[in-house]
């Protein structure tokens, strides 16, 4: 069962194999090894980064709960935000407003332009600025 629920999770949020293993700091075959029931469930650090990832808990992948989760579909590059511990807070606080995500419409592209510009000081509103300032200069 922890197998078809670590595959549906990961799908439901629209990453591949390779982003998600990126992610979690392991190789896509061992996550293929995982999906496709050939090991073990992992220890208990590398399953709550999963399910952190994926925005389930551990005891959904590992059976103990029935309840299906509402999948929260991010783009691939919020979920990394979110989950990048090394990401500036004021950027992690916003990838995690969801609704204001959708409101802004914040593509792929953004994200990494955001990302790459690595200001540890600046607050979500900051960030919501520098979007703003972002989007004016590249419709110049």
């Amino acid at each position: 069962m922890f197998h078809i629920r670590l595959k549906s999770a990961r799908q439901a949020i629209n990453l591949t194999q390779v982003e998600a293993a990126t992610v979690l700091q392991i190789t896509q075959g061992f996550l293929s090894k995982l999906e496709s029931g050939n090991t073990k469930i992992p220890n208990d650090e590398l399953l709550t980064k999963i399910a952190k990832l994926y925005g389930v808990t551990k005891s959904y992948l590992v059976g103990e709960d029935q309840e299906i989760p509402r999948f929260t579909l991010l783009s691939s590059m919020q979920q990394l935000v979110i989950t990048d511990d090394s990401a500036p807070a004021g950027l992690r606080a916003l990838a995690m407003e969801k609704a204001l995500v959708d409101a802004l419409e914040i593509s792929n592209e953004e994200w990494q332009m955001l990302l790459g510009l690595n200001l540890p000081n600046i607050n979500k509103s900051g960030y919501i600025q520098l979007l703003t300032t972002i989007r004016g200069v590249s419709k110049q």
